[in-house]
């Protein structure tokens, strides 16, 4: 078995972009590539320091999001818990903090290097920085910063790893971890991507109400079971709110 490293997995990554018709350059649309690999996703609060959980069996896969992580970090978390379902060999279960990069767990550590250059491919990078900024001695700048997390739509922590590990940053880049909402907002662009997401509903991304009401129509669960499993993910089957038209009111 080949001893997987920083760049086998850069390879993994690019590869698994292509085989998912995402171009090396492009941001990624995660409801889609979630549902274009049939990935069963639940967003909801989580306790603790968990960022998601995946779970794959064999005929399956599932994945668990915190939403009381910010969207940038929740888009992490699914590169992250990508890598379990459909790199990892002999995966079945885990629990993730996603964003540790801690090497003592070795597959935890792959999966935040994969998702790292899953979700920010370098030559995506390199096309959205000005060639100014790129010049021997130059800086890059808060502007291109704000613009490559808004692109990719990652945390501000993830992508400055990123382009530290590039090499685009010099030592000491801590001014940029400053006031990062306040950034954004005087750059024009909206601060979504640095918010929590838990004090919505809970959001399913797959076929959960499908395989809900299949089993209810084939009796294989009574009425009140479908009722509360689609109560779960915030569909309440006797209120729809919809019109005797069919529309949504």
């Amino acid at each position: 078995m080949v001893t997987v490293n920083d760049k086998i997995l850069e390879v993994r990554a690019n590869k698994f972009r292509r085989e998912n018709g995402i171009g090396n350059e492009n941001a990624i649309d995660f409801e889609k590539l979630l549902r274009s690999l049939d990935v069963l996703t639940y967003f909801r609060p989580l306790n603790g320091e968990f960022s998601g959980m995946a779970l794959k069996t064999k005929n399956s896969n599932f994945m668990l999001v915190n939403t009381c992580h910010s969207v940038g970090r929740q888009h992490f978390t699914i590169g992250h818990e990508l890598y379990h379902l459909f790199i990892q060999q002999g995966f079945s279960f885990q629990m993730c903090k996603a964003g540790k990069f801690d090497k003592k767990d070795r597959e935890e550590y792959n999966a935040d290097i994969f998702s790292s250059y899953f979700l920010m491919p370098e030559a995506g990078i390199m096309k959205q920085i000005p060639e100014e900024e790129l010049a021997w001695g130059a800086e890059i700048s808060l502007a291109t910063i704000i613009k490559l997390e808004q692109y990719f739509g990652v945390s501000r922590t993830a992508l400055l790893i990123r382009l530290n590990k590039i090499g685009l940053l010099r030592s000491d880049y801590s001014q940029y971890k400053k006031d990062i909402k306040k950034s954004a907002v005087e750059h024009g662009y909206s601060t979504l991507l640095y918010n929590a997401t838990d004090k919505e509903a809970p959001i399913v991304v797959g076929n959960y109400g499908t395989k809900a009401k299949e089993l209810f129509d084939k009796d294989k669960i009574s009425e009140s079971h479908y009722h509360s499993l689609m109560f779960d993910i915030g569909i309440d089957v006797d209120d729809p709110n919809i019109d005797e038209d069919g529309k949504e009111i």
